[in-house]
């Protein structure tokens, strides 16, 4: 339905004629993310602070549902309107503010994309580590509402050890600066982290300071096939017993590496069932070292073949399988859903034996990939919804797979965020108290549940 012609009419005084849509295909465009989709009743695309501030004072004097919204790249239904109200965008306020390099910071808007400020950043010798798989289009905004991790989180972190401050916009239109440019800081509650994560339930993110630190002087990069992704997992366990921690250390299975090939052309060794991408940062004198180590444990576990990057060029050619395997899973079924789960390094050879033995009892197409280092894996199943037996073998399968993860000691979100896919396993994880204690929070925010309604009960 339609907001009420008053409100709208509110809306497009604030926003100006290109910052307020209502048209049928405008809505569609913002209705759904990589999991779920749902039609809101309007878009907001804001350009300041002061709008923002406008447009959530109105929704809340009226009760308005309020959907948080950067670029869309979500995987677990985070910013779907599922009720319908305003979704809030923040893709206009996209700026690079500032960069520092004697302060080792930087300052953007919500909506910058994350590529685009780790571009800046490097422009300046400096690096902004997190490094989602979508940084080309994922914004800034976005990453700290679900704390975003990435290939990188092993050695440098996710979001929230990178933020510093942020400005948010509560429910009633109050505008609060968090944090500060300090990078040492203990005064008061560390709001800005409890922001980090919460998945626009608490407030509209409209600007963020992030720590940056200096450029890695070298990288070395290699890529070993395995028998299975068992092998390949205790080759994980290894490495990082040998103290060595790998900026990217990148897990995938057979039928990813299939298809990798089938698509782009990639060759695959014979008998490789899956394959490790690894990557050492820091100082050229000790990178040699660390590759030769990695390469004897290669070996040791039986490695079906090594390659090594010589260059950049032969780097990016190592780095096309990863890249590029989620894009060619797409092309091979009706949906693909991309599950997220972490448990302690030393159990995921354990959890990746679970996941092979539980898409064979529920009849899945499952291909596990995963963020090794720091034991992040994501099963993703490939099925189509409109097919009975499928779509029942999926919702049986993601259910198993959560539940045996947190029996094993794990989590049911690294790094996607809760969103509407698992928002029913939380209680399971996190108990009565914590669940709570997290409700009552919503509620100091929020006293009318106007910020992302249906994505936790209140």
């Amino acid at each position: 339905m339609a907001l009420p012609a008053s409100i709208a009419e509110q809306l497009r005084a604030i926003l100006g004629p290109e910052g307020f849509l209502d048209a049928p295909e405008d809505l569609r465009a913002f209705a759904y993310d990589l999991f779920a989709n749902h039609q809101p009743d309007a878009v907001a695309l804001p350009e300041s602070v002061e709008q923002v501030s406008a447009v959530m004072r109105l929704c809340n004097q009226n009760k308005i549902p309020v959907y948080p919204r950067g670029s869309g790249t979500s995987l677990a239904g985070s910013p779907v309107p599922v009720l319908g109200g305003l979704v809030l965008c923040s893709s206009r306020m996209n700026k690079v503010l500032e960069v520092s390099v004697t302060d080792r910071l930087a300052r953007v808007q919500s909506g910058c994309v994350t590529g685009d400020l780790q571009k800046a950043a490097a422009a300046q010798g400096l690096m902004y580590p997190p490094n989602p798989t979508s940084m080309l289009y994922s914004t800034i905004g976005g990453n700290v509402s679900t704390n975003a991790g990435g290939a990188s989180g092993a050695k440098y972190g996710v979001t929230r050890d990178y933020l510093l401050g942020l400005t948010a916009i509560l429910p009633n239109g109050d505008v609060v600066k968090m944090g500060n440019r300090c990078q040492k800081d203990v005064t008061g509650f560390d709001l800005p982290r409890l922001i980090c994560g919460s998945e626009g339930l608490l407030a509209f993110i409209a600007e963020v300071t992030v720590k940056l630190i200096p450029l890695p002087e070298g990288i070395r990069t290699a890529l070993a096939y395995f028998s299975d992704v068992t092998e390949a997992g205790s080759v994980v366990t290894d490495i990082v017993s040998h103290r060595i921690l790998p900026c990217t250390l990148e897990l995938m299975d057979r039928v990813f590496l299939n298809t990798v090939a089938e698509v782009y052309g990639v060759p695959c060794p014979e008998g490789a069932g899956a394959a490790l991408l690894i990557e050492v940062d820091g100082p050229d004198m000790v990178l040699d070292g660390q590759m030769e180590t990695i390469e004897r444990i290669c070996r040791e576990h039986r490695a079906v073949g090594i390659q090594l990057a010589r260059s950049e060029e032969e780097r990016d050619v190592l780095w096309k399988a990863r890249r590029g395997g989620t894009a060619a899973l797409v092309r091979k079924a009706d949906m693909l859903v991309t599950l997220d789960y972490a448990v302690p390094i030393s159990l995921l050879p354990r959890a990746l034996g679970m996941m092979e033995a539980l898409a064979a009892e529920h009849g899945c197409n499952v291909v596990t990939i995963a963020h090794a280092a720091d034991g992040n894996l994501h099963p993703m199943v490939l099925y189509s919804p409109s097919d009975p037996a499928q779509d029942a073998a999926f919702r049986a399968f993601a259910d198993a797979s959560a539940r045996a993860i947190v029996e094993l000691g794990g989590t049911v979100s690294g790094e996607h965020g809760i969103g509407l896919e698992k928002k029913e396993y939380m209680p399971l994880q996190l108990g009565d108290e914590q669940m709570r204690i997290m409700r009552g929070i919503c509620r100091l925010f929020d006293p009318y549940g106007i910020m992302n309604p249906g994505k936790l009960e209140r």
